[in-house]
């Protein structure tokens, strides 16, 4: 197995965070009451319903360049924290084998 080259990962990991972000956004542009519903899906009950703004108002150029922001700040070190992991465990496997 190769080693991951952290900072290459990190990067790779931001930009499909950063695209499925935008995704995300679009579709709540376009379809508000049907990504709701689709997202209602994935937390077990909990009603996503409740967190819709006050009479319908549209996602704000702010919020989302705030949503991008705070997804950088997260997806970029996950990234790299997974590839030193990754790479730590390699080495241990390899050094036992």
């Amino acid at each position: 197995m190769n080693r991951l080259n952290p900072l290459n990962f990190a990067v790779a990991t931001t930009v499909t965070f950063l695209l499925l972000y935008v995704a995300c956004a679009v579709a709540v542009v376009l379809f508000p009451d049907g990504t709701v519903v689709f997202f209602n899906a994935w937390f077990h009950g909990l009603d996503l319903n409740l967190l819709k703004p006050a009479g319908g108002r549209p996602l704000t150029l702010q919020q989302f360049i705030m949503g991008a922001l705070a997804v950088i700040a997260v997806a970029f070190p996950a990234g790299l924290v997974l590839a030193a992991v990754y790479d730590f465990l390699l080495n241990r496997a390899s050094r036992a084998a």
